[in-house]
């Protein structure tokens, strides 16, 4: 898996962020609407889904944050991979001099 692939998933994930949060905004926009209308039950049922998404919004910051680490490990991996190769020449001129 590459950093490409990681930034792909971000990005897509961020929409979905993005979406969630016009979805729990228009539940509250609704909520309140029912509310002036005395519509306590239809106020009740947009909260819920209101708290649904916020959920949903939790698990999506989770995966993200997941994807962010796994994304900063192989950072990491690559770096550590790149300083071996290049230390590769050196030491097979280190262990030709020995023989």
């Amino acid at each position: 898996i590459t950093n490409a692939i990681y930034v792909q998933v971000l990005e897509v994930l961020g929409q979905k962020e993005i979406t969630l949060q016009k979805k729990i905004d228009i539940e509250v926009e609704r909520a309140k609407e029912f509310t002036r209308a005395r519509n306590k039950q239809a106020a009740f049922q947009c909260l819920k889904r209101k708290k649904y998404y916020e959920g949903q919004m939790e698990r999506l910051g989770s995966f993200q944050q997941r994807v962010h680490d796994q994304e900063q490990k192989l950072s990491q991996k690559s770096a550590v991979q790149c300083k071996q190769v290049q230390q590769i020449p050196s030491n097979v001129r280190n262990n030709l001099e020995k023989i």
